[in-house]
């Protein structure tokens, strides 16, 4: 009995320790890694809108009444103006959420890019979202027309092919740039 109350104690005591140990380093990484979080925020960013000289969050104003798929909305600014909208979406794919960024330009009022930046799908089928092979497909398609996914080569200007035997996981990001598309409409379109 007495051996057992001793081995609790010791263990109590490791667990604490090894706590202590695990709470302390976090302390000292979680700047860091949120920095990169950040960094890497930023740079996908210029990547879906490269013109930009700055980048706010500007969620609260935007996003009321907005489709819940929109998880964010950023404004960005080239010379002090509003030049394009860069959103955060989160649509369902076939295996899991599909979290893409979805630009547009607003002089234009096309999309600059579309960029998948966290997916579950298949492995080697659902996972193509993230290449540039499908994601460049959206590029430069007139916002006033909804994004429409097709099996067989696009004959509309806003057409684009889905990913072979990925057509679930294809519609999943239009389906998140069709709802950017529509708070952009509604929102930057005079």
């Amino acid at each position: 009995m007495r051996n057992i109350i001793k081995l609790g104690v010791f263990l109590l005591v490791v667990a604490g320790l090894a706590g202590l140990g695990i709470a302390y380093v976090n302390g000292l990484t979680e700047p860091i890694i949120a920095g990169q979080l950040l960094e890497s925020k930023l740079s996908s960013f210029k990547e879906v809108y490269a013109d930009a000289d700055e980048i706010k969050d500007e969620t609260d104003t935007y996003l009321k009444g907005a489709d819940p798929v929109i998880a964010e909305i950023n404004v960005a600014y080239k010379n002090g103006a509003p030049a394009g909208v860069i959103y955060t979406v989160a649509t369902a794919g076939y295996g899991g959420p599909v979290q893409s960024l979805v630009g547009f330009d607003i002089e234009s009022q096309q999309t600059t890019a579309v960029k998948v930046i966290s997916q579950t799908e298949t492995p080697g089928l659902g996972a193509k979202a993230v290449e540039n092979s499908f994601s460049d497909g959206f590029k430069n398609k007139d916002a006033a027309r909804p994004v429409e996914i097709v099996k067989k080569e696009p004959v509309q200007g806003n057409q684009v092919l889905a990913i072979t035997a990925a057509t679930i996981t294809s519609k999943a990001v239009a389906d998140g740039v069709n709802a950017a598309r529509e708070n952009f409409m509604s929102n930057f379109v005079k």
